[in-house]
């Protein structure tokens, strides 16, 4: 059990950012879209004169970020494909017993005994999370509450700790670590780039973290899974491969004579 007070600060989470579809950056990673071809291939000509691109990427950024974003873990070997996320009905505290903090071990297929979530962000708003396959069918769906915050994870930006409250045992989405989307969702319809996130998942806090409370910190710093926002446009999605390498953003795909943006 976790006494740490640095949970009383924890502020509430934005869910109007979070709710619906999202699609990994593994299907931007190996898109076969020409356009996110000759994105990739110009983000790894750009990174080859830098030291990191030679002693990580090796060669090839692509085989760097499919590395770094994979979604698969020791307990659940099924690629990820994307989110579905809507508001739960009342956030409030269910009646069903989520997993305890802090138990479990750092192997995802080890399984926690459950028990309730302590931080006292627990109540907040909930959201329910359906994690979606490669082929669109679904992994599971389950309700998630803020327990607490960590105050330096992906990015060694601040990060929520989520308790998904009815997911069964022995499932490796019963713990999500993530930090907020950026940018904000309404900043693609104001020229801005597509929203994204990073995320850790597993079937307990200390299958992800080392320690408890906001100082804990991720057991795997190199893993990070990303989901973008599913919306906008393919130049949109280039545009995320192409500002991950400090590339200016396309205007237009390339081989368009005009600027009009497509759906996908």
């Amino acid at each position: 059990m976790t006494t740490d007070t640095t949970r009383n600060t924890t502020p509430p989470v934005d869910i109007a950012q979070w709710l619906g579809p999202w699609v990994s950056f593994e299907r931007l990673i190996d898109g076969d879209e020409p356009a996110l071809r000759q994105a990739w291939r110009e983000s790894t000509a750009a990174m080859r004169g830098k030291l990191m691109f030679r002693l990580l990427m090796r060669g090839d950024a692509r085989r760097f970020w499919r590395w770094a974003c994979r979604t698969t873990c020791r307990k659940n070997r099924s690629p990820i494909g994307g989110w579905r996320i809507s508001a739960a009905e009342d956030g409030r505290q269910p009646t069903e017993e989520p997993l305890a903090e802090g138990t479990g071990s750092a192997s995802c297929s080890e399984e926690p005994p459950l028990g309730k979530p302590t931080g006292s962000a627990y109540g907040q708003p909930a959201f329910r999370l359906a994690w979606l396959g490669s082929d669109g069918g679904t992994l599971g769906e389950y309700r998630y509450l803020l327990d607490h915050m960590i105050d330096r994870g992906l990015e060694g930006k601040p990060c929520y700790v989520f308790h998904a409250v009815d997911a069964p045992e022995g499932s490796p989405f019963r713990v999500l670590v993530a930090m907020d989307p950026m940018p904000e969702r309404g900043e693609l319809a104001r020229g801005g780039l597509l929203s994204h996130l990073h995320f850790q998942y597993g079937i307990s806090e200390r299958a992800v973290l080392r320690g408890v409370g906001a100082a804990a910190r991720l057991r795997h710093r190199m893993w990070y899974p990303t989901m973008c926002a599913d919306e906008g446009t393919l130049l949109d999605r280039c545009n995320i491969v192409r500002a991950l390498h400090q590339l200016p953003a396309w205007t237009e795909l390339p081989g368009e004579s005009t600027s009009s943006r497509l759906p996908l």
